[in-house]
């Protein structure tokens, strides 16, 4: 009995020792409610009283693009504004440029009969001119020609000479038989057929030397196709010429041979691709957006890393009416002008295209513009101490600022002073700091 009594005490004990921790947790939580709820309380009526947060320079925000700022802030901050001013501007589109051969100064070298080359006289990329021997290929049929002309020349010059012997005779004949038909011994007929034999063979030696003129003509324009011309040491016969010379038609570089020395080439394979380069063709690149301010005959200046220091200058001649198939870009393209040869096929470089478009722009000093969160902005001025940020789209750097694409009409009146300090009240409101 007495374990059981002692028993019960105990737990009453621990019973009242729980009710106790629960009733404190109780009132622990309902103080820290009212706690937070006084707390929301004060910053709720914080926030109203107000109307707006003023910043530790003395600005006040009201809309997010907004700077409002007291009398005394604007003072600190050394505000400027001014007016913006509108420049007229030619607009110009910067891409790049490739420096090509002109297609219509490029021409083909071949050889015009087929034959094994004797002589190599050029390399690859050497300047070449008009009338220089590039090669000389063996020829048959210039062999065949001068075969022909020294055979034909000399027939003609044994007929010459048997024409001649007979004449002689007729002559003599001639003067006998008239001095005996003025002696009465012979008739008149032969003195007439005596003088008609003489005429007969006059004829026919000048036919012969006639043919023999028209044999030279002849053979020269034959001779003339591979190159060759009569010469005197071919008159005899004793060497008949087979070489044929690979003549340059033009001067020009040559940026592709096809023989060396000892090939046997033939007449459909050219050998020699010569180029003139004292004009070249500059291919530019034309994005779409840009092609409706392009047109044939504006100007282009042309600059190259490689040649440092150096522009050339030419006009748009033609415009791709297609696109490229995997580009999707358009091609314009210039004649430039290659005094000394200095651009060569294959070099890149910046193309300037001078449109005649022009526009009234915005001018924008340095001193107005910043940039943050990728944005670039202007402050433009509003009622007084209120200014306002506006996102513009800068264009090309003229003078000591930019001209503005959009964002700005160009009547604002916008801060050249003091601008930063703007920038750095616009950046708190943004990111405020943790209290």
């Amino acid at each position: 009995m007495v374990a059981m009594a002692g028993n019960s005490r105990k737990s009453l004990v621990c019973y009242c020792t729980s009710a106790l921790c629960i009733a404190l947790s109780f009132f622990c939580l309902t103080g820290c409610e009212q706690k937070n709820s006084a707390l929301s309380d004060n910053s709720r009526a914080g926030s109203n009283d107000t109307g707006g947060a003023k910043t530790s320079g003395g600005a006040q925000s009201g809309l997010d693009d907004e700077i409002v700022l007291t009398d005394i802030a604007k003072a600190n901050a050394k505000i400027i504004t001014e007016p913006l001013r509108l420049m007229k501007y030619q607009k110009e589109i910067k891409t790049t440029g490739e420096i090509k051969a002109d297609e219509n100064r490029v021409f083909h070298i071949n050889s015009m009969v087929s034959g094994r080359v004797l002589k190599d006289n050029v390399n690859l990329g050497d300047v070449i001119h008009q009338g220089q021997v590039l090669a000389l290929v063996q020829n048959t049929e210039v062999a065949r020609v001068y075969g022909d002309y020294v055979h034909q020349k000399h027939q003609n010059e044994v007929q010459i000479r048997q024409l001649l012997s007979r004449l002689d005779l007729a002559k003599s004949i001639l003067d006998r038989t008239t001095q005996l038909a003025n002696e009465g011994i012979a008739p008149q007929k032969d003195v007439l057929a005596a003088q008609n034999a003489c005429d007969q063979l006059s004829i026919e030696i000048k036919g012969v030397r006639e043919h023999q003129t028209h044999l030279v003509s002849e053979t020269q324009a034959l001779l003339s196709a591979y190159g060759k011309s009569i010469r005197a040491s071919d008159e005899d016969g004793s060497k008949i010429d087979n070489e044929s010379p690979m003549v340059a038609p033009r001067g020009g570089v040559v940026i592709k041979k096809n023989v060396t020395l000892g090939d046997v080439v033939n007449s459909t394979e050219p050998l020699y691709v010569v180029a003139d380069l004292s004009s070249v063709w500059l291919d530019i690149t034309v994005y779409d957006k840009d092609l409706t301010d392009i047109q044939v005959g504006e100007i282009v200046t042309f600059t190259s890393d490689s040649l440092a220091g150096r522009t050339f200058t030419g006009k748009i001649d033609y415009i791709q009416p297609l696109a490229g198939d995997s580009t999707r870009t358009f091609l314009a393209r210039v004649s430039l002008p290659n005094p000394g040869l200095a651009l060569k096929p294959g070099m890149f470089g910046t193309a300037k295209i001078h449109t005649a478009r022009s526009d009234n722009l915005p001018y924008v000093p340095d001193s107005a513009i910043q940039h943050y969160g990728g944005e670039t902005f202007v402050f433009e001025e509003g009622a007084a101490n209120h200014y306002h940020k506006r996102i513009v789209t800068l264009g090309d750097r003229i003078l000591d600022g930019f001209l503005a694409k959009s964002g700005i009409t160009g009547h604002e009146k916008v801060v050249v002073g003091g601008s930063l300090a703007l920038k750095a009240e616009l950046v708190k409101r943004l990111s405020p700091e943790k209290e």
